[in-house]
């Protein structure tokens, strides 16, 4: 697991090393980083509504390299994703601006990868040459109950939701995020053997780092 940690790290910063690098955070911000980013965003991101909490997937904006559609060179930035807008937002002089997706191929972090799919972004968990195991997030609104009247009215509350997901063959198939759900995945005549390979690493389904070890150790039998 560390040998893995560190070949991801070390991965990150060979990419960063070869990117065209924007400090976000001066008051210099230069003009060409500018036009990039009017290129490769929807415009300016909506007004934060009132909501209790954070409507971000990182606590605060993280170093990235977004890797683009055209082939240009990557982009060295600090961005975070924005549940609550299912995209990634970049500090610019005008203000938080939207990424495009239909713009951006991937997004590397340290720790996390994010790839496009029919213009939205996954959480890529996993991938080899037959396929993906993604993960969507979103954010859902719920208005608290209140009397009108006799009580103010409160900010919206909200719940974190994900979504997992396989994409294969340019088809993209929702998994149920259950045990028994993932086990027969692959196939009713290996569930012992996947079964004892979960209880022996302790997987969790809903871990991210443990269904990379899953669908990284059983691959070559998963049922497409």
């Amino acid at each position: 697991m560390i040998k893995t940690y560190l070949q991801i790290f070390f991965t990150f910063f060979i990419i960063i090393g070869n990117s065209q690098t924007f400090d976000t955070n001066s008051s210099n911000l230069n003009s060409q980083f500018q036009t990039t980013l009017k290129q490769i965003s929807l415009g300016k991101s909506n007004i934060p509504l009132e909501i209790d909490g954070s409507t971000y997937f990182f606590k605060k904006p993280q170093d990235a390299v977004l890797i683009l559609t055209d082939g240009g060179n990557p982009i060295s930035l600090k961005t975070n994703y924005n549940l609550l807008n299912e995209t990634f937002e970049v500090k610019s002089e005008d203000g938080l601006l939207n990424l495009a997706p239909n713009k951006i191929n991937s997004i590397k972090f340290i720790e996390h990868s994010f790839v496009v799919f029919d213009s939205k972004f996954y959480l890529l968990i996993t991938k080899n040459d037959d396929f993906s195991v993604l993960k969507s997030f979103s954010l859902e609104a719920i208005e608290p109950d209140y009397q009108p009247g006799i009580q103010d009215k409160p900010n919206l509350k909200y719940k974190k939701s994900n979504t997992l997901f396989i994409e294969s063959n340019n088809k993209l198939s929702q998994i149920k995020v259950s045990k028994k759900a993932i086990i027969a995945l692959f196939g009713k005549r290996n569930s012992k053997l996947v079964k004892t390979f979960m209880k022996k690493n302790k997987i969790s389904v809903r871990d991210n780092k443990d269904l990379k070890l899953l669908f990284d150790n059983y691959q070559d039998i998963l049922i497409n």
